[in-house]
């Protein structure tokens, strides 16, 4: 084998590890999502336990772009691709922990069950495991076009999360109860951290873009929002 052909090898097996942990946290989100349509506070803790495992997945990938880069000799392309994984991989882990707060509004949520089930919120959890599908499988397979359908996705998605928003402050505003404005922000709380993991989806489909093609592209111009 020579050292192209093994250094071609490695940023295959890059790829994949950056897959394994993409379909990582995409498991740990449908789990958190999973919580939040049965109220089921157990899950909590069993999403926190993967996000342990994604934090560690991420840097074990880090070290070994780090290691690619200082012991190769990537070419403009391969260095492309290597640091593009890099930016990937703490977009997953931020989606890691966009789940991991998701699940902690399960407590809130289930004080009114009601009031947790809203169809803008149903929706929004559906189109985020899309996107993050989608990206997955546009990183799998270098697809440029798959890549930009994520970032499309996104502006449906904002428009989802405003509806949500301006239900709930709807419901604060007439409800006196205590429990029932728990359950109204765990809502609120939810929907922005599914609205931010889209972001995220949509930061990962720009680098996936960038890897095949070499423009930076961004994709989906927002206002300005509150930093996490």
């Amino acid at each position: 084998m020579t050292l192209r052909e093994r250094f071609d090898q490695e940023l295959r097996e890059l790829r994949g590890k950056v897959i394994d942990m993409a379909q990582l946290v995409y498991d740990q989100l449908v789990l958190a999502l999973q919580g939040m349509e049965t109220l089921d506070t157990d899950v909590t803790e069993r999403v926190f336990a993967m996000d342990e495992k994604v934090n560690e997945t991420r840097f074990a990938i880090e070290a070994m772009c780090f290691r690619l880069i200082a012991t190769q000799q990537p070419t403009a392309r391969d260095l492309r691709f290597v640091i593009a994984a890099m930016n990937i991989i703490i977009d997953l882990e931020r989606m890691g922990d966009k789940a991991k707060d998701i699940a902690e509004t399960l407590a809130q949520l289930e004080r009114a069950p009601k009031r947790a089930h809203i169809p803008e919120l149903e929706r929004m959890s559906k189109l985020v495991k899309l996107m993050l599908q989608n990206c997955i499988q546009a990183y799998a397979n270098d697809d440029v076009a798959l890549a930009a359908q994520v970032a499309e996705r996104d502006a449906e998605l904002d428009a989802l999360f405003a509806d949500v928003l301006n239900q709930t402050i709807e419901q604060v505003a007439k409800s006196p109860k205590e429990k029932k404005i728990t359950a109204s922000f765990g809502v609120m709380r939810a929907a922005q951290n599914l609205e931010r993991v889209g972001d995220l989806a949509t930061n990962v489909a720009e680098r996936i873009i960038y890897t095949v093609t070499g423009t930076i592209q961004e994709m989906n111009i927002h206002t300005f929002k509150p930093a996490d």
